[in-house]
């Protein structure tokens, strides 16, 4: 799912984590835990920095929650939090090596005692808490018998962190059903279990997969996308993290599901839940975003026929859109500034997928318009001619001084995009490699 790329602050973490970092200790303090104590015995890990951190939310953002370099050849740390914390689980390894590590399940009170021998994690061992006993020789087993034993786990510990993740891998393996009436009644229970607004969900480090296995459990339609929008987030309060977590998956799954032509579901989401923004969630950058496609989903909707625009090649010569489009199976339209970062960025890759598109499906006619989005003609002949885009592509420029197609045609930002059948129906609204070959092998 490679654009679901939404960042979430570490900020709105803390306040259901904690109000401060764990505190690290030397020596057990008396009293009642309502977080957690983690007893580490090291040896031969000397000047090695010991993290304990979480890996949450649908955008894999990484939170370190304590932390210590490991001074001596054998010494003794505690990862201590005092405050009462939301079950989650978190990952115990060393800085050096990121992708190596053990995972722990820790609720309120959890006390465990752990002992690492090496930086070779697989010889880390934990000597008390029968749950994470449990928990690290799950992780160890091979899948088939690791199916089993997530099974019994699931039984053994309920109400725990660790039953929660193991019940959402349950849901992510399961096969789907083999009929829509199967379908449906899995989609009815899925959050059965346990509901949406369970907070540990927000800290799971497989709520990215859960949530796509919620969302493909019934067929991909405008229809049952508003359901899914509205299970998720609706009672939700928006200073929850479950909020926050669901409704930037969900504006992300809709632009990856785009062949599906989930417009209206994306009106229904941006009207209902994200137009007020209450809370902000959503930074001042991603709201205009938002706007900005709402708004061209109203004015030109998917499936709608594109408006008769002239524009002019580079002599000045007038030409309509609808000229060029009648002649392709397929035609990209792309207005863009040539002082666009992004759009500098854009450009070689979209040159080249063009080029490749035109190589794979030789009987498929396809063609690529560029239009200038500016003013500056001295800097867009000058990218032209740098990217040799004249080879590649039909490009274009306005003979309005108003540019009144930006408002016809909401293309404000650059790069702002249109796949046009040889109808000139609108059929795509951003550059989507694998949307687009997925329409031309129709």
């Amino acid at each position: 799912m490679d654009s679901i790329k939404n960042s979430i602050k570490i900020g709105v973490l803390f306040f259901v984590i904690s109000s401060c970092f764990a505190q690290k200790k030397q020596s057990n303090q008396s009293g009642t835990l309502q977080g957690y104590e983690i007893t580490i015995n090291t040896q031969n890990i000397l000047n090695e920095t010991l993290q304990l951190s979480l890996q949450y939310g649908t955008a894999k953002k990484k939170l370190v929650t304590d932390s210590i370099v490991v001074k001596n050849s054998n010494q003794k740390v505690v990862f201590k939090q005092s405050k009462k914390i939301v079950g989650a689980i978190y990952r115990l390894g060393l800085k050096s090596n990121p992708n190596n590590y053990i995972e722990l399940a820790l609720d309120s009170g959890s006390t465990i005692q752990v002992v690492i021998l090496s930086a070779n994690t697989q010889t880390w061992t934990v000597t008390k808490n029968q749950l994470n006993i449990d928990f690290l020789a799950y992780q160890r087993v091979p899948k088939p018998e690791g199916l089993l034993l997530r099974n019994e786990l699931i039984n053994k510990y309920p109400k725990t962190a660790l039953h929660l993740y193991l019940w959402a891998e349950n849901k992510i393996d399961a096969p789907k059903p083999p009929d829509v009436k199967a379908q449906e009644l899995a989609y009815a229970a899925f959050f059965d279990e346990v509901a949406p607004t369970e907070k540990r969900l927000a800290f799971l480090p497989n709520i990215n997969k859960l949530l796509y296995k919620f969302v493909t459990t019934v067929p991909i339609s405008n229809e049952n996308y508003i359901k899914h929008v509205d299970k998720l987030i609706s009672g939700l309060d928006c200073k929850m993290q479950n909020y926050v977590i669901f409704i930037k998956y969900l504006a992300a799954n809709i632009s990856f599901f785009e062949r599906y032509n989930l417009e209206e579901a994306y009106n229904h989401l941006f009207e209902k839940y994200i137009k007020e923004n209450r809370c902000k969630v959503f930074t001042d950058a991603e709201m205009n975003k938002f706007s900005n496609e709402y708004e061209t989903n109203k004015k030109v909707p998917l499936n709608s026929l594109f408006p008769d625009v002239t524009f002019a090649r580079k002599d000045s010569t007038a030409v309509t859109i609808q000229e060029i489009y009648s002649k392709n199976d397929f035609t990209l339209l792309t207005f863009f500034s040539p002082t666009c970062q992004h759009c500098i960025d854009k450009m070689p890759e979209i040159s080249k997928f063009m080029a490749n598109v035109k190589e794979k499906y030789p009987l498929k006619k396809t063609g690529w318009i560029t239009v200038l989005n500016d003013t500056d003609e001295t800097k867009w002949i000058e990218f032209l001619e740098k990217n040799q885009l004249e080879r590649v592509a039909i490009n274009l420029k306005s003979m309005d001084p108003t540019k009144a197609y930006q408002h016809q045609l909401n293309t404000y930002s650059n790069p702002s995009y249109f796949l046009l059948d040889q109808q000139g129906k609108v059929v795509l609204k951003s550059f989507n490699n694998k949307a687009i070959l997925e329409l031309i092998n129709q």
